[in-house]
């Protein structure tokens, strides 16, 4: 036998709502209310006290199809003092058990009953048979079966009962019973303990019970749970079981307990408990308060409509008031168990420059992860948060780092990752930036910028900028534009231009790994050994207002072995044109160069672009970074958080609650593409940038 202690859980600081009391204005009919059920769009509730006097008196229920507001109607019971057992709804049908005296005074039969609904407002009452009132039914394999005193019954039509011998002896009363996985649990409040059966009509009794009472059991996901006023214990296939010690913050006792949207809900001390497995659980909701009441107690919970509905009653002076509260789904609290610490994103190694930044960072399951990080095993002094940053990398930085993470149920330590301290000709830095898309005209036009420069650089910066069409029908590209024109403008001032590129500029491309293109293609190129430090955009037409698909490309021509500190970088790179689906989504490329990490900031922008004076831009941008065919970074509405980068980088800021898109990301040394959609398939102008952080 495996024993669980289930230690204090971390969800106690979990802010907790408050179910809604609901003003029903029901009336005295429903002084106390015990039973609720939901189905076929419908709460029923149903008041249990007797009606006393000498006259016939119905039942009293209420329906509600929001859980908010109630109905009372009334079932012809034609029996006096009546009272109700519980509701289910089962197989498609409400069903209450209810009870009575045949005769006005006090010595006549008590008879029982069951009456069915389908909408919980027209009822029909079966004949009266063995189908006693029921202190649970379920339905499983066809058949109702049915728990109550010490009797177990099932039936095909709740008219006709059979009765199944069990092998309990001695005094007990059932509690509960359940079905799951193919097989089911009876139990009992008494030295009874637990049955079982796999066919509902021979039961053994199950001897890890055998000397506990008080269970009842519910069925969820795979797992049995049995909820008691001892000890708790789960069980994955109904053979063996585990016991689950009690503690304060786990659930117990007799009260009803069931299974609903994904959760056994149970009655707290002042709130209700959910679970999934029946090891851990969460609180769920506090009770509200009653004003004016002594004491109120709830009782059994129904799932519908989008939310939780518990009925239940309070003591207003010396009156009962029947209770009705609700919790809707989307208030209800996640559930956020307690486990120990488990790394899922461990620290990774890194290189850095001297004088440049490095980040460690990490996550792990857990509640209330307090993280401490060591550099050679030994800890850092103020190092404890998920992220470990070292602002300005020296010599005795250099070493191996790893996170040590605690929480009330354990420990665990990352395993050591080295820190490696580069040259600034091997820093990392933006090298490269391409994107192939439809070159068009006017608002249309494919128009690439580039920012040269950088914190601490000087001098100017050797580049090599490309406009792609004939060539890429070697790569099975169609429809590509004929003869690309590209010129390069300093603010309004054109510094550059080419029509069909040269031999100068051919001689670079292998060195810097880009494609050849085609002998005698009207592709353009421009090669630049020193072009000053600033801000440029690139545009690329059709000759003569052609048309077609162009791939644009910017490359840093500088040779790693001459690149120093104070050598200008691209710090940013970004493309505005037409966005469309499939196909046609806007896809830029780039490339982080050197062996350093690089932070960078992405933004897709649509509606700013407006007041620029741009038409037809896209209404909503949704923004997507992948690293291959993995997306490292996504983002559909951008943040203020992230906005408070956009002066750092000179980029202008967004309209006021615009639907622009913008991200920050750390990228190590790779290829990446950004790819700029439009939210459920819309279409239009936008830019996509890419900036390099500081």
């Amino acid at each position: 036998m495996v024993v669980l202690l289930l230690l204090a859980p971390l969800l106690r600081a979990q802010t907790q709502p408050t179910w809604t009391n609901v003003a029903h204005n029901l009336g005295t009919n429903f002084s106390e209310i015990t039973s609720v059920a939901y189905g076929n769009g419908t709460f029923v509730a149903v008041a249990s006290l007797p009606i006393p006097g000498t006259t016939v008196a119905p039942l009293y229920v209420a329906t509600s199809t929001d859980g908010l507001t109630w109905t009372s109607r009334t079932v012809n019971a034609a029996l006096f003092r009546t009272y109700v057992s519980r509701i289910r709804f089962l197989n498609g049908r409400f069903i209450i058990s209810y009870g009575g005296d045949a005769g006005a005074d006090f010595t006549s039969a008590r008879l029982n009953y069951y009456a069915t609904s389908t909408d919980g407002v027209t009822w029909t009452n079966l004949p009266q048979s063995a189908g006693m009132s029921f202190t649970e039914m379920i339905f499983a394999n066809g058949r109702y079966y049915v728990v109550t005193g010490s009797a177990l019954i099932s039936s095909t039509d709740l008219t006709n009962w059979t009765s199944h011998p069990t092998p309990l002896t001695g005094i007990f009363s059932f509690l509960d019973i359940a079905f799951g996985n193919g097989r089911f649990f009876a139990t009992t409040n008494g030295n009874g303990g637990v049955i079982t059966s796999t066919d509902g009509t021979t039961w053994t009794q199950v001897p890890f019970f055998a000397q506990l009472g008080g269970y009842r059991a519910e069925f969820l996901a795979g797992t049995w749970f049995f909820y008691s006023q001892g000890n708790n214990a789960v069980s994955t296939d109904g053979t063996t079981f585990t016991t689950v010690v009690r503690t304060n913050t786990t659930p117990g006792g007799t009260a009803s307990i069931l299974a609903m949207n994904g959760r056994i809900i149970a009655p707290g001390p002042g709130y209700y408990w959910a679970g999934v497995n029946g090891r851990d659980w969460a609180q769920f909701g506090l009770w509200p308060t009653i004003q004016g009441s002594f004491f109120n107690s709830y009782f059994e919970v129904a799932y519908g409509a989008g939310r939780y509905v518990a009925v239940g009653s309070a003591l207003l002076g010396r009156t009962y008031s029947g209770l009705i509260i609700t919790l809707a789904d989307a208030s209800a609290p996640p559930l956020v168990f307690p486990v120990a610490p488990s790394i899922t994103a461990a620290p990774v190694a890194t290189a850095a420059v001297l004088g440049g930044p490095a980040t460690f960072s990490a996550a792990a399951t857990g509640v209330g992860n307090t993280y401490q990080w060591l550099k050679d095993n030994v800890a850092i002094a103020g190092a404890t948060s998920a992220t470990y940053t070292i602002a300005a990398v020296t010599a005795a930085s250099a070493g191996n780092y790893s996170v040590r993470i605690v929480n009330s149920l354990g420990t665990v330590t990352s395993t050591p990752v080295a820190l490696t301290l580069v040259t600034a000709s091997n820093a990392g830095r933006l090298v490269n930036m391409s994107i192939r898309t439809g070159a068009g005209t006017g608002d249309a036009t494919l128009i690439v910028g580039v920012g040269l420069g950088g914190a601490g650089t000087s001098g100017s910066k050797a580049v090599l900028l490309r406009g792609v069409g004939p060539t890429l029908g070697a790569f099975g590209v169609g429809g590509t534009l004929a003869d690309p024109v590209m010129s390069v403008f300093q603010g309004t001032t054109q510094v550059a231009a080419n029509d069909n590129w040269d031999a100068a500029a051919g001689a670079t491309f292998a060195s810097l790994g880009a494609f050849a293109f085609t002998a005698g293609s009207r592709d353009a190129a421009l090669y630049n050994a020193a072009i000053p430090s600033g801000s440029y955009s690139i545009q690329i037409v059709g000759q003569n207002n052609g048309t077609g698909i162009a791939l644009a490309e910017i490359y840093d021509a500088t040779p790693a072995s001459a690149f120093s500190a104070a050598t200008p970088r691209l710090v940013n790179v970004s493309a505005r044109t037409q966005v469309g689906t499939g196909d046609n989504l806007l896809i830029a490329g780039f490339v982080v160069g050197g062996q350093t990490p690089v932070r960078v900031l992405i933004r897709a922008v649509g509606p700013t672009l407006g007041a620029f004076g741009v038409g037809g831009t896209l209404a909503d941008p949704k923004l997507d970074v992948f690293s291959g065919t993995t997306v490292v970074a996504s983002n559909d509405n951008w943040e203020a958080a992230t906005a408070a980068n956009f002066s750092r980088v000179g980029a202008f800021a967004f309209t006021a609650g615009s639907r622009d898109a913008a991200l920050v990301a750390t990228l190590n040394p790779g290829s990446y593409t950004a790819q700029v959609s439009g939210v459920n398939n819309t279409t239009g102008v936008a830019l996509v940038e890419v900036y390099e952080l500081p």
